[in-house]
């Protein structure tokens, strides 16, 4: 299985931030974890903007896990004290985007990602592609295979392609 995080790999979750608060980099907001517990109970997520890449990302990686025979699917975590809302409105998201996975129980909204990092029935690891440092540590020290990519700042054919053509070559000889 590939799975692709949603905010800062195909959503522009840090510019719609930057966008709300009125601010030129969001680690520059004042009072983060107040500013992000305001989302709760809104549609915030279903408003962010696609990055120029998203559309070649969805594509590349549907035909890569079709030519492979892998499945392809989201991994993104809700909004923390907020999971049913944030996650709802994530897969309206997706859904407008036409970027829903072929299979719908592939949309996985949890903030314990690296508990999906191995599959349980095939016993082989799974790929994560993640804009955060700390969610791809979690994800290789739990078995799976994870590529650190951020749309907005890392190139898409000579890195993030690059480095999915690597892991399904890690994936096929687990």
């Amino acid at each position: 299985m590939i799975y692709l995080d949603m905010d800062g790999v195909i959503a522009d979750f840090f510019g719609a931030i930057e966008k709300k608060y009125g601010v030129s980099h969001w680690k520059s907001i004042q009072d983060r974890d107040i500013k992000f517990a305001e989302l709760a109970n809104t549609d915030f997520f279903y408003t962010i903007p696609l990055f120029d890449v998203s559309q070649k990302i969805i594509n590349h990686v549907s035909e890569v896990a079709f030519s492979n025979e892998i499945e392809w699917g989201i991994c993104s975590s809700p909004l923390r004290g907020d999971t049913n809302n944030s996650a709802y409105w994530k897969r309206r998201w997706l859904e407008d985007n036409n970027f829903v996975p072929p299979l719908i129980e592939n949309m996985v909204f949890t903030g314990n990602k690296h508990k999906y990092a191995i599959n349980q029935v095939k016993r082989k690891p799974n790929i994560l592609i993640d804009d955060k440092p700390e969610n791809i540590l979690r994800w290789i020290n739990a078995g799976g295979i994870g590529i650190r990519y951020q749309a907005n700042e890392d190139d898409l054919n000579e890195y993030l392609f690059a480095e999915l053509e690597k892991a399904i070559e890690i994936y096929r000889t687990a």
